[in-house]
């Protein structure tokens, strides 16, 4: 009977470089209003096909009107 010769190699499994993870974003986003309204005093935002007005008013609160 003859023998048979088995080729043995070493395998390898190169890891997957993964692209970055993306910034993980809280589901309670905060927004500073001074970055938001850019030096503004009033703002629109459009949320389901209507248009909302997001107003500072001369105390500093903020008032949204449909």
């Amino acid at each position: 009977m003859q023998a048979t010769k088995v080729r043995r190699e070493k395998l390898t499994i190169s890891t997957l470089r993964r692209p970055p993870a993306e910034p993980k974003v809280s589901a309670e986003a905060v927004l500073d209003t001074r970055t938001l309204f850019n030096g503004q005093r009033e703002l629109k935002i459009l949320h389901n096909s209507e248009t909302y007005r997001l107003s500072i008013t001369k105390l500093g609160k903020l008032i949204l009107t449909k």
